[in-house]
């Protein structure tokens, strides 16, 4: 199998369209790191910013994103925003409008999304995306569901994929998927 994950922003939408062009790959998954540059981890995208501003921001870019650029699988951990907010996490009714906005868009043109499971290893009290967006996800009819570990160093790899499908099953999802030749293929959970 070949994939990759595409950290896209605006201005380099181009260069990732040569890139999946250039490869016969199975998976693609969608993330954004940094917006005009400004990475998330280090806070130099939020600084100067209200914690509404940076989220806000967050989500219309990526809204943005998927009006330009269709050549992935899934969007990769939505709410990333998250793992790097000094300020805790922002109110999901606040951000709803936005993420319901993505999720619509992405069920729509037959896309799903990641549930990532670094959410376990950064410490963060809920999974990635939350519970409330994968029960806003199911809600309005997605159903393409991958799990992957982010797994950056070796002790990692497959980190609580097992416990995560638990979960899902629990929240009444059927199945999670892989991928072949950028199709989704459904395995009971």
């Amino acid at each position: 199998k070949k994939g990759l994950e595409f950290g896209i922003q605006l201005h380099t939408i181009d260069a990732y369209q040569k890139l999946f062009e250039q490869y016969p790959l199975d998976f693609v998954l969608l993330s954004i790191h940094q917006i005009e540059n400004q990475e998330f981890w280090n806070q130099e995208f939020q600084k100067g910013k209200s914690q509404q501003e940076y989220n806000e921001k967050y989500y219309d870019y990526l809204y943005e994103i998927l009006q330009h650029y269709d050549a992935y699988s899934v969007l990769s951990h939505l709410d990333l925003i998250v793992r790097y907010d000094p300020k805790g996490r922002y109110p999901f009714e606040n951000v709803k409008p936005k993420i319901e906005k993505i999720l619509r868009h992405i069920i729509k043109n037959g896309k799903g999304i990641e549930v990532n499971t670094s959410s376990f290893q950064y410490g963060l009290d809920d999974l990635m995306p939350s519970r409330k967006i994968l029960a806003l996800y199911k809600e309005l009819g997605g159903t393409i569901i991958t799990i992957g570990s982010d797994a950056h160093t070796q002790q990692y790899v497959g980190n609580h994929i097992e416990e995560v499908k638990a979960e899902l099953k629990t929240m009444g999802f059927q199945y999670f998927h892989t991928f072949d030749a950028m199709k989704p293929i459904a395995h009971p959970l």
